[in-house]
């Protein structure tokens, strides 16, 4: 009786592995005979050499997707199985390719940049993740520095943990905004010709793939990161240097794109507002990371333990820079001259050679902060702070320096007068 139970379950168990079985293979054969049904119906639809790149690129993800499964989609679809609805949906675009005048070669460039646009896209999407994590990480680790330090993350913070991650983070990120930009250029890329020579099934095109790529998503994404970023680990000096540099890049690379997006949206206000949007982000964190410079800068001055008045922008830099070099070197505080040397060496050695002279000034040079001529006026004053201060030789030494060499002199002339001593005669 037992037995018989053992067999009457193992039958049903058999019974549910092999109705499984079944139900997968009819997943396998209707996914196969939906897409390639729908990829015929894009091919009688194409109109551009773009759609029919599309296509070709389709029908290789395709074959290659479903080539595990060819006795299976032959044994069910019998006689057009999977080698059969393949060929005749490659020779349907190739006559579709004929009819629309399409170059072959043509075909193979835009193919070629499909593979690429869709590589792209995938690692935007992974990178994106990667992100998402990294940055959950850094914000909860800066918030635990701040309750134990009083202060959030900065670069001299003592956690080689956090430090790491800042660093993947920021690397992430400037990644992920040279992603998105070089799929946008890709997909531009596919036109080979200016938007306002496109015809208007070409726009149409071109706007689906923006639209199905999310590329506007994805710059409004990279912008809001970028600003958390920026809140959440407080870096400073060559770091925050770094950050305005990447958004001075974005904020350029977008400029070139937004141009092309109006152009594009002309038919349409709801999409054509989204360009003034992200104009409006971009402008927001432009100011935060500029706002995050001037304030590190102005704190680094109090960390060294110089009085400089506060400053915003780079014109009120340069005015309090050099109003610090006026009141050193007019000396109002009437200190004596070993003080005011040691006061400009400390500053010459522990801000001027390792901060300003050698990231500050450059860098607000090539960020368009301060002017080559501005830049000028700070080292003249400061040239002329190390002259006032240096050490001079009072007149007593001078007049002792004189009477030693006309002593040298008279003596040197007693000795070439006097010449050598006549020899005795025997």
């Amino acid at each position: 009786m037992k037995t018989i139970i053992r067999l009457v379950a193992l039958l049903a168990i058999m019974n549910i592995v092999v109705s499984a079985q079944q139900k997968s293979d009819y997943a396998v054969v209707q996914r196969f005979q939906g897409i390639t049904k729908s990829i015929a119906k894009n091919i009688d639809q194409a109109k551009t050499v773009q759609e029919c790149a599309e296509a070709t690129t389709l029908l290789d993800a395709v074959e290659k997707e479903f080539s595990g499964d060819k006795t299976l989609i032959n044994q069910a679809n019998y006689p057009d199985g999977y080698d059969k609805t393949i060929e005749q949906l490659r020779g349907k675009l190739l006559i579709r390719q004929r009819d629309l005048g399409v170059i072959e070669s043509q075909i193979v460039r835009i193919t070629e940049l499909e593979i690429k646009i869709g590589e792209l896209s995938d690692q935007v999407k992974k990178i994106t993740s990667q992100n998402e994590s990294l940055m959950a990480e850094v914000q909860q680790l800066s918030l635990n520095v701040k309750k134990l330090s009083g202060d959030l993350f900065n670069s001299a913070t003592p956690i080689d943990s956090l430090r790491r991650m800042v660093v993947r983070l920021r690397q992430g990120l400037q990644e992920r905004d040279a992603l998105i930009f070089a799929l946008t250029d890709s997909l531009f890329m596919q036109y080979d010709k200016n938007v306002g020579d496109m015809k208007d099934v070409e726009k149409q095109g071109l706007l689906g793939k923006i639209d199905r790529h999310d590329i506007i998503g994805n710059v409004k994404r990279s912008i809001i990161d970028n600003i958390a970023f920026l809140e959440a680990t407080q870096l400073k000096g060559s770091d925050l240097v770094t950050l305005v540099r990447q958004q001075k890049r974005f904020q350029s690379q977008w400029i070139g794109l937004s141009v092309k997006l109006t152009s594009l949206y002309l038919s349409g206000k709801s999409k054509k507002s989204e360009v003034g949007i992200v104009d409006s982000m971009l402008a927001t964190w432009g100011d935060n990371v500029d706002g995050a410079m001037w304030r590190s800068l102005n704190m680094l001055f109090k960390e060294k333990g110089f009085i400089v008045k506060e400053f915003k922008n780079g014109d009120d830099f340069v005015a309090s820079f050099i109003a610090f070099f006026d009141e050193q070197i007019q000396n109002v505080n009437k200190e004596s001259e070993d003080t005011r040397y040691k006061l400009f060496t400390n500053f010459n050695e522990s801000l001027w050679q390792t901060d300003l002279n050698a990231i500050w000034l450059p860098s607000l040079i090539e960020l368009h902060k301060i002017s080559d001529a501005q830049k000028k006026d700070i080292e003249t004053k400061f040239e002329k702070w190390h002259a006032s201060v240096m050490p001079g030789a009072s007149w007593l030494t001078y007049i002792l320096i004189v009477l030693g060499v006309l002593l040298v002199a008279i003596v040197g002339v007693w000795i070439f007068r006097k010449g050598p001593k006549a020899p005795l005669k025997e």
